[in-house]
């Protein structure tokens, strides 16, 4: 786990490792900072657009991203708020993982486009 200004980052090696992390802690944890790796930089990790699906299939959404360095950045997840909007582009992603079969009860609790 790295620092930036107190922000503890995980990181997650692909997105198997994020779905397993998220399908222990989604109904316990209230945020997570996410190191991603920046492409180009050679360096692997979850990508950003495996990052936020796993994430809508949990009920959770991204926010803030900061730079942590030449190779990362840091992209925060957390539980998506019952009145929060839904996004023309996340309403699709949903509707895609759906058809996929890859949504799970939490984020299907959540989905209200």
């Amino acid at each position: 786990m790295e620092t930036l200004d107190r922000v503890k980052a995980v990181d997650f090696a692909d997105a198997a490792e994020w779905e397993a992390w998220l399908a222990g802690h989604h109904g316990s944890a209230t945020e997570v900072w996410i190191k991603i790796a920046k492409k180009g930089s050679g360096r692997t990790s979850v990508t950003i657009t495996e990052a936020l699906d796993v994430a809508l299939c949990y009920g959770w959404i991204d926010s803030h991203r900061k730079a942590l360095d030449e190779d990362y950045y840091l992209q925060r997840y957390s539980p998506r708020r019952p009145t929060s909007s839904w996004s023309r582009i996340n309403v699709g992603k949903v509707e895609a993982l759906i058809a996929a079969g890859r949504m799970r009860e939490p984020g299907l609790a959540a989905f209200r486009p």
